[in-house]
């Protein structure tokens, strides 16, 4: 995943928390209607503009000019049409723009020169992935398998979660099933392991940040996780140790968990914001 932009009625405001809490700093140019933000020089993982609360784009980087003609052609063979952004200061190199089947603009682009990304100090490592809330998961899923060639490692009940991966991290997408929604569920950067929960949590503590999901560990992916809100309320989660896959080595069938709040927490039931799991669980099991 390269980046997730986000549109909110006061960018610079939202900004702040980036910077004051994660330690992101922002581009040069940044202003009112726009800010971009990153950990070193060259490349950005969070866009804030102006507008309406909500997900505006999520990008994906392409690893090399042949694996995006690839993706090209899947497009062309599915009939989709995409646009191309031209070239300019401060945008992603070879950028092109499809919308998915619930109208979620996703971009891909070729890579990006970067630098700094790992220096010291408190923060995380990488944005990591995003979950996309959907009242028609199969339909999703058949588009970003069939058409994107994304992969399955992981579903849960009746498609009601279902995770994919883009390269040998387990998920950088995840779907997740909910009947009057579309658009971003949350998003997740990586920290570097256990220790930096600790950390974190304390970090947050100290600035009345509330910690609403966690620590725990997910049953799909395997990975350690705690969640909380930025101060404009889009849902965040911290992530370490996921599972990682070798596809040009060995082949993995993707593994059917039961709707429990123990598969998608294996330390702990449902959190109360996820009421509508919860939910599902229980009846699945009346």
């Amino acid at each position: 995943m390269s980046h997730i932009s986000l549109k909110t009625p006061e960018p610079a405001r939202l900004a702040a928390f980036y910077t004051d809490m994660l330690g992101m700093t922002a581009e040069d140019g940044a202003g009112e209607e726009r800010v971009r933000l990153g950990w070193g020089r060259g490349h950005y993982a969070v866009e804030l503009s102006r507008g309406p609360q909500g997900l505006d784009h999520v990008a994906f980087e392409i690893s090399t000019p042949e694996e995006q003609a690839k993706l090209e052609e899947r497009l062309a063979r599915a009939g989709l049409s995409f646009r191309r952004s031209e070239a300019s200061a401060g945008r992603p190199p070879n950028e092109i723009s499809i919308l998915d089947p619930d109208e979620n603009s996703i971009r891909f682009h070729g890579r990006v020169d970067r630098s700094g990304e790992f220096l010291a100090g408190l923060r995380p490592q990488r944005i990591q992935h995003i979950a996309l809330s959907t009242p028609d998961v199969s339909r999703m899923l058949k588009f970003y398998v069939d058409v994107l060639g994304f992969r399955v490692s992981d579903i849960m009940g009746e498609n009601e979660f279902v995770w994919l991966r883009s390269d040998h991290f387990h998920h950088s997408l995840a779907l997740v099933q909910r009947d009057n929604q579309r658009g971003l569920d949350h998003f997740s950067f990586d920290i570097a392991g256990w220790g930096d929960f600790k950390t974190w949590c304390d970090h947050f503590a100290r600035r009345r940040i509330s910690v609403l999901w966690g620590p725990g560990r997910h049953g799909p992916g395997n990975n350690l996780f705690i969640m909380f809100r930025d101060s404009a309320g889009f849902l965040l989660e911290f992530s370490a140790e996921m599972e990682l896959y070798w596809d040009d080595v060995s082949r993995v069938v993707p593994k059917q968990w039961e709707l429990t709040g123990h598969s998608v927490s294996l330390w702990g039931p449902w959190p109360d914001f996820r009421q509508e799991a919860k939910t599902l669980s229980h009846a699945e099991q009346e």
